[in-house]
């Protein structure tokens, strides 16, 4: 079978990502965050085309075709306004100086638009865009990270949002939220590998040297593409897995967690997530094991432990498996990439 990112090349597609532009946007991070997403593509094709190697086809969205002023004075002209009927894989807002709890008129018809496209199935992502976001109404009654200086915004304005300030990143299904700016280049790195494939980004990886996540964040973005669903009950039992690798809960301990049958919960997990709540675990541990092969030197014994296999051979039969690869191989690869 075709890896995800061969089989976009193959039918020349190029993932959809609008960058909205707030009042008072800050022009530094809407360029980071272009300039990594194109890196992603020139480093993965070895050449300096940036328009022939492009993945993600990048529109700034403004409330109209006019410049909008960034922070620091310079306007930026969007490349289409929020008439834009295109639909959107991806939407993020980026941070703004000093926004207010108050809707601003060129905010207004930007939440609406980020709602639309939010509701016709985009990733919307906030790198400490927190604020616009909770206008949009997506925020209510969610988790939320953002800057500590927006804590009494929320608190006056938005009270249903779970807003935790000394977060680095909080993932909600289709809702990612970034606190500061440090966050970037790991959220540009959960794109690449979500449309193109760990093959891509591991390539961006090894050139943008994405340290700010701890393991657990890093399992946290990575399993948002299971929390699609908005099923409350559900997030909470994948989330209690995610943190509990090492000795996971029984079935009949999570279904008591969320106050449902073994059998119902099962059933509904399957149903929404799209996985069975077997392989969800065994997809987890995959994943974090790969995280902690690429990012520690710890022994496998501990990495065994950590991901709740229960024997290094355990582990080295799964990794090689679902990669093909030796847990061994892997890391000294991943590592090699690193030093080069």
């Amino acid at each position: 079978m075709l890896g995800v990112d061969l089989i976009r090349q193959f039918i020349d597609m190029k993932v959809k990502l609008a960058i909205v532009l707030p009042p008072r946007f800050w022009a530094g991070a809407v360029y980071l965050t272009q300039e990594l997403l194109a890196s992603a593509g020139t480093l993965y094709s070895h050449s300096a085309d940036i328009a022939g190697s492009a993945l993600f086809d990048v529109r700034l969205v403004g409330p109209t075709r006019q410049p909008v002023a960034s922070f620091t004075g310079p306007a930026i002209l969007p490349d289409v306004s929020v008439r834009d009927k295109s639909r959107y894989d991806v939407v993020i807002a980026p941070p703004q100086f000093a926004p207010g709890g108050e809707l601003e008129p060129g905010e207004a018809p930007l939440a609406r638009w980020i709602a639309l496209q939010h509701r016709q199935g985009a990733l919307v992502i906030s790198l400490s865009g927190a604020v616009l976001l909770a206008k949009t109404g997506l925020l209510d009654n969610q988790p939320a990270t953002g800057l500590q200086g927006e804590r009494a915004i929320f608190a006056g304005y938005f009270p249903s949002v779970r807003f935790t300030p000394n977060l680095k990143i909080v993932v909600n299904g289709q809702l990612i939220c970034a606190g500061g700016i440090n966050p970037t280049a790991d959220v540009c790195a959960y794109i690449v590998e979500r449309y193109y494939g760990k093959r891509v980004a591991r390539k961006f990886i090894r050139h943008t040297a994405t340290e700010s996540l701890n393991s657990g964040e890093r399992l946290a973005v990575w399993s948002s593409r299971y929390k699609q669903h908005q099923d409350a009950r559900i997030v909470l039992v994948q989330q209690t897995i995610e943190s509990s690798l090492a000795q996971t809960p029984a079935l009949a301990t999570l279904a008591q967690t969320v106050h449902l049958s073994e059998r119902t919960l099962s059933r509904r997990f399957a149903e929404l997530s799209g996985v069975s709540l077997r392989s969800y675990v065994a997809l987890c541990r995959l994943e974090m094991a790969r995280i902690l092969l690429r990012d520690s030197r710890d022994p496998l014994t501990l990495v065994a432990q950590q991901c709740g296999y229960g024997s290094v051979s355990a582990l080295v039969h799964a990794f090689g498996k679902e990669h093909g690869i030796s847990p061994q191989r892997y890391r000294h690869e991943a590592h090699q990439d690193r030093s080069d």
